[in-house]
């Protein structure tokens, strides 16, 4: 009986991840993405209305938006604007980490046993990658695909939690920095001063993504010898 509750449940759990992955994916395509930049102003305002909690709304507001499969060069822009680079990077950061660590977990107490359980290949995902740990999360980031799939991915995979924010901290800053960088030098109005934010922001996404790939690299030869 109990071992039929237990089947049960994992089910359930399973059917629910389904849904929200359905859902989640329907009302980002739904939200009219260029209206939320459109609103950028108005939602600065907002905030500077909140005082000091704004940057700490903007942040779990980005945290679940990002956990729902929100663009998150979407938030990281929205984030230069209201907050210039400085703040809007940190903010937009965490935020987005931390809500793709929401939807890592909710993949793994959701679905990651019974998925195991009928289709066991699944945890080669974290082991193709020729690296270990963070780096085969460092290694998803670089695929593809939305965000809010690479996060369900890695929850079903073996890699364990620390893993996951080394690897998705350090996988989110080339387009993160670039895409804050942009939103920042939009709110310049100095012609010269935008151009300058912009070279930055193509600079910074360069060596920065050059920098990803010679660490990946390095760190699959290394666990190649």
């Amino acid at each position: 009986m109990a071992n039929s509750k237990i089947k049960l449940s994992k089910k359930i759990a399973m059917l629910m991840l389904l849904v929200v992955v359905i859902v989640c994916s329907y009302v980002i395509y739904a939200v009219p993405l260029k209206e939320v930049l459109k609103q950028s102003y108005e939602i600065k305002a907002r905030l500077a209305e909140a005082g000091y909690a704004g940057p700490v709304i903007f942040t779990l507001g980005a945290a679940f938006l990002t956990a729902i499969g929100m663009p998150r060069l979407l938030l990281c822009t929205l984030a230069g604007i209201i907050f210039g680079f400085n703040w809007g990077f940190a903010l937009s950061h965490f935020g987005t980490v931390l809500g793709a660590y929401g939807a890592f977990v909710f993949a793994r107490w959701s679905g990651r046993d019974y998925v195991h359980k009928k289709f066991p290949k699944i945890i080669a995902l974290s082991q193709s990658t020729q690296a270990q740990g963070w780096q085969s999360v460092l290694f998803v980031r670089q695929l593809p695909i939305s965000g809010l799939y690479n996060d369900i991915l890695l929850g079903m995979s073996a890699v364990t939690h620390t893993d996951f924010w080394i690897g998705t901290f350090i996988g989110f800053l080339p387009l993160g920095v670039t895409a804050t960088l942009v939103g920042a030098g939009a709110i310049q109005t100095d012609i010269s001063h935008l151009a300058q934010y912009l070279a930055i922001a193509a600079c910074a996404f360069f060596g920065l993504t050059m920098g990803l790939k010679r660490l990946i690299a390095h760190r699959q030869r290394k666990n190649a010898t």
